[in-house]
């Protein structure tokens, strides 16, 4: 898969007036790192950490006009100002995307830059030829939630420990996440798991998160 260009970006999801996207360039580095560092404070524990890190970015991220790599970082810019950021992550044997982070300054949220990226995820993987793509949403505040359910993505499970937060001054634990998908083919693409494969907790959960929709061939050919 190959990330998309800027003005693939641009045409897909247009940002308010005064506002743009660009990838991440090397020179750009340090001044995102203490823009995250002011936006998010918190993010200096965690899986998140490592967009403090000089380093993460020069091995792992994909910089504008430099050899593709799995991560790619997305800057909103106004004028020279970074309004914000977000990061997605490709594995190309599954066909998959991560959406791993996104960050928008405070001073900026008005702007409701964040609510582009959930459509523009979708309209970006699809031109990859991505087939799934799936994030995180913290528990502590709801914004995220909102925003990835109102773009039409699917709450399939929490995940137990996945994360560490600092939760209180100097205390760190694991914490709860919701796990968010969006397949990006048609259902007809997806096969069911057989039922006898499955043990009774596993089947009931899976019927709750999965029932068959009245319009699947399978449920069509059998009330025929």
């Amino acid at each position: 898969m190959k990330w998309p260009a800027i003005e693939q970006l641009s045409a897909m999801a247009p940002l308010p007036d005064g506002y743009r996207y660009e990838w991440l360039k090397r020179s750009d580095i340090l001044a995102l790192i203490a823009c995250i560092e002011r936006w998010h404070p918190d993010i200096a524990v965690g899986g998140g950490s490592c967009y403090l890190r000089e380093d993460f970015y020069r091995d792992h991220v994909f910089l504008d006009g430099e050899a593709e790599k799995n991560i790619l970082v997305g800057l909103f810019k106004r004028g020279d100002e970074f309004a914000g950021m977000w990061s997605w992550e490709q594995e190309p044997d599954a066909l998959s995307l991560y959406g791993r982070l996104i960050i928008v300054a405070p001073e900026h949220r008005s702007a409701k830059l964040a609510s582009k990226v959930m459509p523009l995820a979708e309209l970006a993987g699809r031109a990859m030829g991505a087939e799934f793509f799936f994030a995180l949403a913290t528990l502590k505040i709801p914004h995220m939630q909102h925003a990835l359910e109102s773009a039409g993505w699917q709450l399939i499970g929490f995940t137990s420990g996945y994360d560490r937060e600092e939760v209180a001054p100097g205390v760190v634990k694991r914490v709860f996440e919701g796990v968010y998908s969006k397949v990006l083919v048609p259902e007809e693409e997806l096969v069911r798991p057989d039922p006898n494969n499955l043990t009774p907790r596993a089947r009931a959960l899976f019927d709750v998160l999965f029932p068959e929709s009245a319009t699947s061939p399978e449920v069509a050919e059998g009330r025929q």
